[in-house]
Parts: C-alpha cells; sequence; structure tokens
C-alpha cells in the first residue's frame, strides 16, 4: 500500500490551505483518494471544517 499527499483548499473569507498525507492503493481513482484526504482532514481539525468552496488535487504519489 502507498501514500498519497493532498492539497486541500478551503475558500473562505480568506483562503485556506491544508496538506494531508493519506494512504492509497496503487490503482485507486482520484476521487476516492480525495475523498479519503477530506474525511482525514475533518478528524484531524475535531470534526468541523470551515464553509466555502472546497478544491483538492493530488500533488503525489509515493508507491
Amino acid at each position: 500500500m502507498g501514500k498519497a499527499i493532498v492539497k486541500c483548499t478551503i475558500a473562505t473569507y480568506g483562503v485556506e490551505e491544508y496538506v494531508v498525507e493519506v494512504p492509497c492503493n496503487k490503482d485507486d481513482v482520484d476521487e476516492i483518494i480525495i475523498s479519503k484526504a477530506w474525511k482525514k482532514l475533518k478528524e484531524d481539525e475535531g470534526g468541523s471544517l470551515p464553509y466555502g468552496n472546497r478544491t483538492a488535487e493530488i500533488i503525489k504519489r509515493l508507491d
């Protein structure tokens, strides 16, 4: 099992950026990895995230 590094951005009044590392399989599609990243970020931040437009991009995959 590998890892993926994902940059999550929430456009509030200011732009908040987070970098999250999540486990992933070699053949996981991007949407699954990004979903895992948002879930992990929410857990790390205490169960809630600020409101705003959300975007995420996979920066790097490590096998």
